[in-house]
């Protein structure tokens, strides 16, 4: 196959960061999330969230304009967060940074501090030359995980994280719906998903009480792992979701592994009912 020489000048495929910030601020349930750029920035990027079934009812927009670039998109900021009506009890406000104002230099923190007053804040650098999707994703939570002072609690038995998780990838939900049946049969209790659609903020508060993180996506995922096991003293272990049965089996007997645990024939027999119900488990 010929090499093309402009193959490197055409956009890129995947999603951009701003798209995977948003994604992981409209995860968390009542959370307002505001992205600091361009209209066409945003459009893109509500687009491209609800076209994979995520609703972006607490999306917003600064709308950032020419004019902004030179003197500053802090009063642009400002009147998205008077739009938006974040008030103090609102469950967290979520900022994606796009390139044109990470440039400019605004001080994002220090206006959300004066106008969310009450409302937890976390702010993520996700312009287009700081990476794709799983970048601005990353950054996002890892914003969430700093702003909420995760502190360590005592351990539920077989009780992990899953960390990576987005509904973007194909069949996410009902994959996940799927392990997380399993994984009971198994007597290993998932503790918090972080990235699943309506988590409450409270959930992730009690990070600290699983045993173990997973890493579903080490591109997602794996900085913000090592961010726990730093914070809380959670060792983790990377196993991407499985969607044959044989892959299922060995992805399960893992995360068992670490508990000592047997995998009992229940479970056997209802992941070949599954498999029996869709060739993709």
């Amino acid at each position: 196959m010929a090499h093309d020489p402009l193959a490197k000048w055409r956009p890129a495929e995947a999603l951009p960061a701003i798209t995977g910030a948003a994604a992981a601020f409209l995860s968390i349930a009542g959370a307002k999330v505001i992205l600091h750029s361009p209209m066409w920035c945003a459009a893109i990027t509500e687009m491209r969230l609800e076209a994979v079934g995520m609703p972006c009812d607490g999306l917003f927009s600064t709308f950032v304009e020419e004019d902004d670039l030179f003197f500053g998109g802090e009063d642009a900021l400002r009147e998205a967060l008077l739009e938006a009506q974040v008030v103090r009890g609102d469950a967290l406000l979520g900022v994606a940074v796009n390139c044109a104002p990470a440039l400019i230099g605004d001080d994002v923190r220090g206006v959300c501090a004066a106008f969310a007053d009450g409302v937890p804040v976390a702010v993520a650098e996700a312009g287009g030359f700081t990476g794709e999707f799983d970048d601005g994703y990353e950054k996002a939570f890892l914003a969430v995980l700093e702003t909420l002072s995760l502190s360590r609690m005592d351990k539920k038995p077989n009780a992990v994280n899953f960390i990576g998780f987005s509904p973007v990838d194909d069949n996410a939900i009902e994959t996940l719906r799927k392990l997380k049946r399993l994984l009971s049969f198994g007597k290993i209790k998932t503790n918090l998903i972080l990235g699943e659609p309506k988590t409450s903020l409270e959930s992730i508060r009690q990070a600290g009480c699983a045993r173990l993180n997973v890493i579903v996506h080490e591109a997602r995922g794996g900085e913000i792992a090592r961010f726990l096991k730093a914070r809380l003293g959670q060792p983790f272990v990377t196993a991407p979701l499985p969607h044959e049965s044989k892959e299922t089996r060995e992805w399960i007997a893992m995360i068992a592994s670490y508990f000592g645990l047997n995998l009992p024939p229940t479970l056997e027999k209802e992941i070949d009912r599954l498999k029996a119900d869709t060739p993709h488990c």
